[in-house]
């Protein structure tokens, strides 16, 4: 497949310019540099959107099922201040930038948005009633491969049908920027694979038993059933800087699923999916799930979505979970549990959950149904003769919920002790109040005990 690479990449190189990392346009400032990708072959370019990163036109793309199901997408490298202008196809009248809690201060001139960012940052724009933009500055690519060699399959500008890709161990599938590949990436039983590059996966990775797997930097976009990211039972692995868009199908389109898996890092990384954004989830009683960190993520709820949840598959015990720093903007739809919340922990099976903690989270006001989930449920919501298990021990830090109008939701069964049990909210606020108490907010409570409030 690597000769197939290099081949293709003879082709493109003279079709298409090639900006390499090498490559930076010069941006007037000795502490300001920018990158811009080559346009992969085969794309859609955005009708709704031209995107100039100091005065410079950076590509954007335009991907999805149709009206505000389309995601417009721009990408590029950069480090240091960088002034980025959005041109919409008439005056904009209104216009949001998230997160929020960036506060940037943009001006808007007839059709025209302007405003800086410091350096490489995610962003998810909403203009009018046009799909939605989203725009990822990269950090600069440092010593990316060349081409193919001793252990990296590479992928250089070009379009690539590949329909499976199967790493093995010691490897590195590397998808330059300008890359389009079409395939899905399986692999069992391996050790030490990275998966990155500046480039886009059209499809989905599925990989188990694989300790030291890294997957960063890539775009991934996924329009058909099954989960986009499923990685069972691969210990200390990270995903990194990865952008996770799935589309067309409703339900089993996760954005990234960690399955029974220790020492698992998700950082800095953007999901919009129609179902849950990332969701841990435990599938073997023999492996305990431990140790799974969610850092610095921006996280879009589209359809039927939590922005994190911890189930609805919990069979082992699962543990030591942190979720930091995070920004959920969107949660909506209906599901098994009566609606999707901002974050949710659903133990619809017999494991045990115990150790959860969620710190400095920013949800904002497109929630549509519940801002928070807590439940053991009787263990029939996925499959049948399920034993319900139990939930103890969820600490909330620095937590801002923008609705003031939607339920917190914390219930267990009421039988064998299959409860929730030892919840603080510490500094904890909703619709800019502090919760000292359940008098605070819409809490909904059967079945729980020893909720507190650290004030």
């Amino acid at each position: 497949m690597w000769l197939k690479a290099i081949i293709l990449s003879a082709i493109c190189c003279g079709l298409f310019h090639y900006a390499d990392a090498s490559e930076s346009v010069n941006t007037n400032s000795a502490e300001s540099d920018l990158v811009t990708y080559p346009v992969p072959p085969g794309l859609e370019t955005s009708p709704d959107f031209t995107v100039k990163v100091n005065d410079t036109e950076v590509w954007t793309q335009q991907v999805g099922d149709g009206g505000m199901e389309n995601l417009n997408v721009t990408r590029f490298a950069c480090s240091g201040l960088q002034t980025i202008t959005i041109e919409a196809p008439s005056d904009i009248r209104n216009f949001v930038i998230r997160p929020k809690s960036l506060d940037i201060d943009a001006r808007l001139s007839g059709k025209e948005l302007t405003f800086n960012i410091p350096g490489p940052q995610k962003l998810y724009i909403e203009i009018d009633d046009l799909p939605h933009l989203a725009i990822f500055a990269d950090p600069l690519e440092a010593d990316p491969p060349e081409n193919s060699g001793p252990g990296v399959i590479y992928f250089a500008p070009g379009s690539y049908n590949e329909d499976v890709i199967r790493p093995e161990s010691n490897q590195t599938i590397y998808i330059a920027a300008g890359a389009v590949v079409h395939a899905n990436i399986r692999g069992s039983d391996l050790k030490n694979v990275k998966i990155t590059g500046r480039g886009i996966l059209h499809g989905n990775v599925r990989i188990s038993g694989t300790s030291n797997l890294e997957v960063s930097d890539i775009f991934i976009y996924h329009d058909s059933r099954g989960w986009t990211n499923t990685l069972t039972n691969c210990p200390h692995s990270v995903y990194r800087n990865v952008k996770v868009f799935s589309f067309k199908t409703i339900w089993g389109v996760d954005g990234i699923n960690p399955v029974s898996c220790i020492d698992f890092l998700i950082d800095d990384c953007f999901v919009r999916a129609r179902d849950d954004c990332i969701s841990i989830k435990s599938s073997n009683k023999e492996i305990k799930t431990d140790s799974i960190t969610i850092t610095n993520c921006l996280l879009v709820g589209w359809q039927h979505a939590d922005g994190v949840t911890l189930g609805f598959n919990i069979d082992g015990l699962m543990q030591n979970v942190l979720v930091k720093s995070c920004d959920i903007l969107y949660a909506r739809g209906q599901g098994h549990t009566g609606g999707h919340s901002a974050f949710s922990i659903v133990c619809d099976n017999n494991g045990d959950v115990r150790n959860i903690r969620f710190e400095d989270i920013r949800v904002e006001e497109n929630v549509e149904i519940k801002n928070l989930e807590l439940i053991v449920t009787e263990g029939q919501r996925y499959g049948t003769n399920n034993t319900p298990g139990h939930i103890q021990g969820v600490y909330l830090k620095n937590v801002h919920w923008e609705n003031p109008d939607k339920p917190f939701v914390i219930a267990g069964i009421p039988f064998d002790n299959h409860i929730v049990e030892d919840v603080t909210f510490d500094n904890c606020y909703v619709g800019g109040k502090l919760l000292k108490s359940m008098e605070d907010a819409d809490f909904q409570v059967e079945f729980a005990k020893d909720i507190k409030f650290v004030k």
